[in-house]
């Protein structure tokens, strides 16, 4: 039973990942450079920002929460293409909606 989770996952996994890069490649296909150069600001920022968080949760949490985020950071990082592709369609869908808004 282990053993089909695991491959099921795996499966679920991979196919997360083929369908993630199919969206990234529609977004950069169909996207605007400013609309590209925007989410990519915004990726940046959250990932600093994200970072300064994690330090100082580090800093004040206690031991046991900070292995489960440890585990929660690895698998994050494991998917990190998904995450990213995932984070970029929801920027561009979001300044997309917002300019449509601002036209009407």
């Amino acid at each position: 039973m282990k053993e089909q989770a695991t491959k099921k996952a795996e499966q679920l996994t991979d196919q997360l990942r083929e369908t993630a890069a199919h969206a990234a490649q529609l977004v950069k296909d169909r996207a605007p450079g400013p609309v590209l150069d925007k989410a990519a600001q915004a990726a940046a920022q959250v990932r600093e920002t994200t970072s300064r968080a994690g330090h100082l949760a580090s800093e004040k949490a206690p031991g046991p929460l900070v292995d489960q985020a440890g585990r929660a950071a690895a698998a994050a990082r494991a998917n990190r293409t998904a995450l990213l592709t995932f984070g970029a369609v929801v920027v561009v869908f979001a300044l997309i909606r917002r300019s449509r808004d601002r036209r009407h």
